[in-house]
């Protein structure tokens, strides 16, 4: 067993994946008391209950699952898909993604789902939140996948992002806005949009006209702050790959870079030094 101070040390997505679960078997045992239904009543997404004034249910709708092959084929998208992504763009901004996702997904479903009793459960917006921003972090790094549980198939993620936006879109056009399938494709657009959003912002390309500040102490002048978010030059650093001494401090930098702001953070010559920092250091 362990203890719940080893619990708050675990990354993020095995936070999640414990909490999801523990959601399933409060579901479970709830709807062998009360019924199924009073899930989606006070739970589920959906027009009807933000008409009573449920709004706390554009988040919690997330927390529950339609069974549990539902839930199953999450949590593997957020072991195998989400681990990596936090590990890029780091904790922080993991969090805020799984949270913009959530709400984007619920938001965008809404718009095509208005009917009374339509709900909306899972969390498999935030599996194609983390499947989008993986995709285009690593568009030509090859992966292997299993092909129906069982044949490895090797295939780079931009393929994967082409193909299952492809199935999306159109599961959304010929199924839901039919009303033909149970399937929420509008929720996982959602979620692939907030990934393209996510990756977009950490890679400088998308630029808010303003964004909130928080010093840690009351120190500091307004000129200050403004500077600190203000363009300026990034400065150069040079290795001299000569001298350990120099390579270690430059190897620093960069893994202290990594830890606040994600390996997405980095430059194509600070991802060079890393490579040539591990190859030399390899021969001592």
């Amino acid at each position: 067993m362990q203890s719940p101070r080893e619990l708050f040390k675990r990354s993020f997505c095995d936070q999640l994946i414990i909490f999801l679960i523990s959601c399933f078997v409060l579901q479970a045992v709830s709807s062998l008391f009360f019924g199924a239904q009073l899930v989606n009543d006070f739970v589920g997404f959906g027009y009807n209950n933000l008409s009573k004034g449920y709004f706390w249910t554009i988040i919690t709708y997330a927390s529950v699952h339609d069974g549990p092959f539902h839930l199953i084929l999450n949590l593997l998208g957020i072991h195998f898909i989400g681990r990596p992504v936090e590990g890029f763009i780091g904790n922080r901004k993991f969090k805020s993604l799984v949270l913009s996702s959530v709400l984007l997904g619920a938001i965008i479903w809404l718009l095509f789902n208005n009917s009374g009793y339509q709900y909306l459960v899972g969390s498999s917006a935030i599996v194609l939140a983390c499947l989008c921003t993986f995709c285009l972090f690593q568009p030509n790094q090859p992966i292997t996948l299993l092909l129906f549980f069982i044949l490895p198939v090797r295939i780079k993620p931009k393929w994967v992002l082409l193909g299952t936006l492809g199935l999306e879109i159109y599961g959304f056009v010929n199924s839901e806005i039919l009303g033909n399938g149970m399937i929420a494709h509008s929720a996982h657009l959602g979620g692939m949009i907030c990934g393209a959003l996510t990756y977009l912002i950490i890679q400088g390309k998308l630029v808010f006209p303003f964004r909130f500040t928080f010093t840690r102490s009351g120190t500091g002048s307004p000129q200050s702050r403004h500077n600190r978010h203000s363009p300026r030059k990034v400065k150069k650093f040079r290795v001299n790959f000569g001298e350990n001494v120099s390579i270690k401090e430059e190897t620093d930098r960069i893994l202290d870079k990594i830890n606040d702001k994600g390996f997405g953070s980095l430059t194509e010559s600070e991802k060079e030094t890393l490579e040539k920092a591990k190859k030399l250091l390899g021969k001592d």
